[in-house]
């Protein structure tokens, strides 16, 4: 046997991998065959208009459950115990049948015993009112002030995104064509979130307990959602961190909170899966990652020359080494042509697209900004697994300083989040 197939030899078979994971990491979910989500918390039934259900609720909502009103209503079924079924709504092809039911044609709708609700706020307060078991809204004392606090949530996630998104939410005059935001127009949206989440900083302030109101309720699941896309989508698109900015401890000891509940962590995302949606969705760039010092700077630099200097030779072992092209049919060819055993010259595509990650990692080194994606998905593809490679075949001190190694891993890894 090989010594390639004798490490593969330990990998486990398909009977022990679910063997060993077990049936309990299932719990609660079940697997949808040839649909999106691929499986899906709780039991869904089919996309149809005439899904029943025998539970006290049925859920419209989205396929790829990114949507954050879905989340909020999902978040409160969680914590409130109730059972549902939910019906998957894609949000890009709309059946003919949802939107004759739902005037907003949007997501979330829910039948709550039997009677079609749409809008998060209302699906949130028909909860409240028939699940009375668990209550999420406060005493008398507070309702007011509950229903106030909520009634800003839309103010501060708008004024949050405008800031992320900059020239793809920015408001402009009707004669200006729509265009990246100017450092000005920039800092007067940071200048607009920030009055909103000092607003939000207070409110948590003016009770004991972490939460909005001291205690947890129905008016944190309202932020929850927007808040947990906005600490993600701000440190790498603003370079503004929400979850430990010193200015706002007591908004880091809500995330904490909430972080800590059970029913969150059933229906919250994760960072990159939130940057990845929005950068689709806006094409907000990656933010600049300056260096924090003269020492790192000058590890960047490092980094960057010895790339340079050396791009014909790193090109050619990216491509040789790591074996990610070889023997592919497309207009990559066989990137690695062999005569007599002896590999030539790759070819002229494969060169170009890792070549191009290479400029990008550059850039990254000397600029902090990785610069435009590259437009064809091969050759991004391609530039990834060299990538990948690359972070792990530098290696110090033969190539370069242990410093200057770091920083082009790091770079490494802070591209691959922007691959695609």
């Amino acid at each position: 046997m090989s010594m390639s197939m004798e490490r593969l030899s330990g990998v486990l078979e398909q009977p022990q991998l679910s063997a060993t994971a077990g049936a309990s990491a299932l719990e609660g979910y079940v697997v949808r065959r040839n649909e999106v989500p691929r499986s899906a918390p709780t039991p869904t039934l089919p996309t149809e208009a005439d899904a029943e259900t025998d539970k006290p609720v049925l859920l419209y909502r989205d396929t790829n459950a990114w949507c954050p009103y879905c989340e909020r209503v999902t978040f409160a079924l969680a914590e409130k115990d109730v059972p549902y079924d939910s019906v998957l709504i894609d949000l890009r092809a709309k059946p003919a049948w949802y939107k004759e039911i739902v005037p907003t044609e949007l997501t979330p709708a829910a039948k709550i015993n039997g009677e079609l609700v749409w809008e998060s706020m209302d699906i949130l307060q028909r909860l409240e009112r028939e699940f009375t078991e668990i209550p999420l809204l406060p005493s008398d004392s507070l309702r007011d002030e509950a229903e106030a606090v909520m009634g800003k949530a839309e103010t501060l996630s708008g004024a949050g995104f405008r800031f992320i998104a900059g020239g793809s939410l920015a408001t402009r005059p009707d004669d200006e064509k729509p265009g990246p935001a100017s450092d000005d127009q920039l800092a007067e949206m940071r200048s607009a979130f920030e009055e909103h989440l000092a607003e939000f900083e207070q409110q948590l302030a003016k009770h004991e307990g972490p939460f909005l109101l001291g205690e947890f309720s129905l008016v944190d699941i309202v932020y929850a959602p927007a808040m947990e896309r906005l600490a993600a989508n701000l440190p790498v698109m603003r370079g503004f961190r929400l979850r430990d900015h010193p200015d706002y401890p007591h908004t880091a000891a809500w995330f904490q909170a909430l972080d800590a509940r059970p029913a969150y962590q059933k229906v919250k995302s994760d960072d990159t899966t939130h940057n990845l949606v929005f950068r689709k969705i806006f094409g907000v760039p990656l933010a600049a990652t300056p260096a924090g010092s003269p020492a790192q700077a000058a590890a960047r630099r490092e980094a960057a020359a010895k790339i340079a200097a050396n791009r014909t030779a790193i090109v050619y072992d990216l491509l040789k080494n790591s074996g990610i092209v070889r023997g592919r049919s497309n207009q990559y060819g066989n990137t690695l042509r062999a005569v007599n055993g002896y590999p030539m010259e790759p070819s002229p595509a494969a060169v170009a697209a890792v070549e191009y990650a290479l400029r990008r990692l550059c850039s990254w080194l000397l600029h902090g900004t990785t610069g435009p994606r590259h437009p064809d998905l091969e050759a991004a593809a391609l530039g990834s697994a060299a990538l990948v490679f690359f972070a792990g075949r530098a290696s110090s001190p033969r190539d370069l300083s242990a410093a200057a190694c770091s920083e082009l891993r790091e770079g490494c890894w802070q591209l691959l989040k922007d691959m695609y």
